[in-house]
């Protein structure tokens, strides 16, 4: 109630008055800042009680050492500097995946929000939105069609909803952008953290037998690429591990191969950066026959390269396009659907070859911790699941192992 009167507060305990402009209530006390100085800082409520509960959690945190957010950023405000930072921090891929979805979704639905005032109940609402609107309703879709195939703008949504997948990202960029802002105190905590989304279940690839590997090889063999689709069956490096790798990785005296930068595609250009992680990074035997095959791979690269002249640009790739620049992914793709065309193999993708090193080496007794190391997996658990999803031979065998009395 307007003119109400309360005691007054002793030192240190802040001061609490309501304006006569509007009626609010205005708290205000001296607390520590996200910049480590000492300021005074308000609270607004509709009551005295909820003023002075707002300001004595102010002050607990502040003597707990949970700073008070120096400035207030809107959501759309945060993430955008916050995109700043991953534009220099990660990787290429990295960044315009979080941009996406910062754009297309985090700062439509939640931009306007204050970002000290996000609370999980925004974010819930948030991602139900996210996971119930039409994509062609949300980023305007049909604007780009003929009209004969619009069907939002002519009043008849498709219903063509985001994937579990693409639900669970925007939650992840969502999460860490606030995980970002906790760490430089902006909010006392991440809301998106409380907020629980379910998680997709990944398909494990299939890897090749030896049989039908060699036979993919064979429908290869003669084709520009050929070395390239031997290194992916013998070694199980990644597409961009593959168009990365440099003749300085390659030590044929020692027979072994340095994993250390990849070649990706984002935003419409290539990158040459790093490899995807530390564990990616590493030293490992170059068997024989993937020896003689790059061996054999050289010596017609020094025939490009005599070839293209004063086109050649030396980069050091060991897969170079014809004029020595990073190939580009789109072509290794269409000269492997050849390829695969060929064999007569139409479901078998470039990167199952990757799994064939690991359900191979498992096959023949290799312990696990070397298979991890020598495909480089994070977790052991990733290199035991593609295995698990290849051995349906070996899981028949054992059950048939089994001698049941006739029934």
């Amino acid at each position: 109630m307007a003119g109400e009167k309360r005691p007054r507060r002793a030192n240190g305990e802040g001061s609490i008055y309501q304006r006569s402009s509007d009626g609010k209530w205005v708290g205000s006390a001296y607390v520590y800042t996200s910049t480590g100085q000492i300021k005074r800082r308000p609270v607004y409520g509709s009551s005295f009680d909820e003023v002075r509960a707002k300001l004595d959690e102010r002050k607990v945190n502040s003597a707990h050492g949970i700073p008070v957010p120096d400035r207030s950023y809107s959501v759309a405000q945060w993430f955008e500097r916050w995109l700043v930072t991953v534009r220099e921090e990660r990787r290429p891929t990295t960044y315009v995946g979080y941009e996406n979805a910062v754009r297309l979704y985090i700062v439509p639905g939640l931009g306007r929000k204050a970002l000290p005032r996000l609370t999980a109940a925004h974010v819930r609402a948030f991602m139900a939105g996210v996971r119930e609107r039409c994509l062609c309703c949300m980023h305007g879709l049909d604007l780009r069609r003929p009209e004969e195939d619009r069907c939002c703008s002519v009043g008849r949504c498709c219903a063509r909803r985001p994937s579990q997948r693409q639900v669970q990202y925007v939650h992840a960029v969502l999460r860490n952008g606030l995980a970002a802002a906790e760490r430089e105190e902006l909010v006392t905590r991440n809301v998106a953290k409380l907020v629980r989304v379910s998680v997709p279940r990944y398909k494990v690839g299939k890897g090749l037998t030896v049989a039908q590997a060699h036979k993919l090889l064979q429908a290869a063999k003669g084709r520009r690429h050929y070395a390239l689709y031997v290194v992916a069956a013998t070694l199980g490096l990644r597409h961009g591990e593959l168009l990365g790798l440099r003749w300085q990785d390659v030590d044929f005296e020692r027979a072994t191969v340095t994993i250390a930068q990849t070649v990706q595609r984002a935003a419409g250009r290539l990158y040459v950066g790093e490899a995807k992680t530390e564990a990616s990074e590493a030293t490992i035997p170059l068997p024989k026959v993937t020896r003689r095959v790059l061996e054999e791979h050289h010596a017609r690269q020094d025939e490009e390269r005599a070839t293209a002249g004063d086109a050649w640009q030396e980069r050091g790739l060991v897969f170079a396009s014809t004029v020595g620049t990073p190939t580009e992914p789109r072509n290794l793709g269409r000269d492997f659907e050849r390829v695969r065309e060929l064999a007569g193999m139409p479901d078998v993708r470039l990167h199952d070859l990757r799994h064939t090193v690991v359900s191979l080496l498992l096959d023949l007794g290799t312990p696990p911790h070397v298979v991890q190391a020598i495909a480089r997996h994070a977790h052991i658990d990733v290199t035991m699941a593609i295995y698990a999803h290849t051995n349906l031979d070996a899981m028949r065998q054992a059950l048939d192992a089994i001698e049941w009395r006739e029934l």
